[in-house]
């Protein structure tokens, strides 16, 4: 089959080319000079010239980008042969007019079967972008059999995909991508491709690790030597605490994961004097209680169930009058909360949810990644003595207490 050499940065006007990457039958917009109607003080103008000089994505013959408009699967895989230099073959009569790119692309380990499921002529969705992406920026990714959720964190924490709202959480995977969304991606590739470092929103690759992994440490300390949550323990013969999740969050960030839940919270130094929060990390345990024998106590207050070992590194940390509730309820609700009732011992089976809180030092975080290369999650139950027993680690490396059981 004759092969066709296209240049990422070629802004020769292809005109013969199958379809144009004006994504109609029509013909191309010069690329050299765009000068787009309806792009001039949108968010994604920068983006949206560069991907047309480049000649990758170009606007419309009446002058127009129709940046908020939908780009297709099939398009979409045109659009990644062009920046990843892909060698595409020639059409065939009978076939459909992307065949040759998604070939190439399959040849390339780019685009692997499944990746895009139904009609490719319907909009595609941001996961399927992240998928394609992380492999054209990654050689390492290529030929992976990778979950959907990885790859979304990856093209996240890569710096290829952000939030699409105000929210950290706003990621939409399964919305669909709009044409300044795709040219946005194009100039990150190239800038990847130049050598050049991606700026992360830190608060989106957060949102998707803990859809993932139910933890963000990658994202804050790249670390990933995690037990695998929700993780059970025992604190004692007659109640069990399950750890659902494990979030870090940093009150120095405004715009970071769950940074909403953060406002009018409290933050008191280990000398008892109230600060700002911005010299440490909360680490927030989403914790499941439950009754494993019925005791005649008052019962059990769930975020007392274990505490951080810090070394006497940590502070107090104590979340909005709002977020703390007083109806009794040991439910789950959104976001961070403080339940202030008692778990009741007097039923086998009993459950309740709440949150364990710890406002660690960053100076404290900095020296024991330095010291064991890794954070210790270090945990220990109440009423206990320093040993064995008491001890509870969440990660693979341990701090200079870790006594062997």
């Amino acid at each position: 089959m004759k092969k066709v050499w296209i240049s990422l940065l070629s802004l020769v006007v292809i005109v013969g080319l199958l379809m144009t990457t004006s994504f109609t039958r029509e013909a191309r917009v010069e690329a050299a000079a765009p000068s787009f109607k309806d792009v001039a003080g949108h968010w994604a103008q920068s983006s949206i010239n560069i991907a047309a000089q480049a000649g990758i994505i170009n606007g419309y013959p009446d002058g127009t980008f129709k940046p908020e408009g939908t780009i297709t699967r099939a398009e979409m895989l045109k659009v990644m042969a062009l920046t990843a230099h892909i060698e595409v073959g020639s059409a065939t009569v009978g076939k459909p007019w992307y065949t040759p790119f998604q070939t190439a692309l399959t040849d390339a380990k780019v685009y692997a079967a499944g990746d895009f499921s139904g009609d490719m002529n319907k909009p595609a969705t941001r996961l399927e972008l992240a998928k394609l992406s992380m492999r054209v920026a990654k050689a390492d990714y290529r030929g992976k059999k990778l979950s959907n959720d990885e790859l979304l964190f990856r093209a996240v924490n890569a710096g290829l995909l952000s939030r699409t709202g105000a929210k950290a959480e706003t990621i939409e995977p399964n919305g669909t991508t709009t044409r300044a969304q795709a040219a946005v991606l194009v100039t990150r590739l190239l800038k990847l491709e130049k050598g050049e470092k991606l700026a992360v929103d830190q608060g989106a690759s957060s949102a998707v690790e803990i859809a993932w992994h139910r933890h963000n440490m990658i994202t804050m300390f790249d670390q990933d030597d995690l037990v695998k949550f929700p993780y059970s323990v025992n604190i004692n013969a007659k109640y069990n605490v399950t750890i659902d999740q494990l979030i870090v969050l940093d009150p120095a960030d405004k715009s970071g994961f769950y940074s909403e839940y953060l406002k009018g919270a409290s933050f008191y130094g280990k000398d008892d004097k109230e600060e700002t929060g911005a010299k440490g990390y909360v680490f927030a345990y989403k914790l499941i209680g439950k009754v494993l024998k019925t005791d005649s106590g008052m019962g059990k207050l769930i975020h007392n169930s274990f505490y951080m070992f810090t070394e006497d590194n940590s502070g107090g940390f104590y979340l909005a009058d709002n977020f703390n509730y007083l109806d009794y309820k040991l439910i789950e609700r959104p976001g961070l909360f403080n339940n202030r009732a008692f778990l009741k011992t007097d039923s086998v089976g009993n459950t309740g949810h709440n949150f364990r809180f710890e406002y660690v030092y960053k100076d404290f975080v900095r020296d024991q990644i330095k010291k064991y290369k890794g954070l210790p999650i270090h945990l220990e139950k109440f009423d206990g003595s320093l040993n064995s027993a008491s001890q509870i680690y969440l990660t693979d490396v341990k701090d200079g207490w870790y006594i062997k059981r």
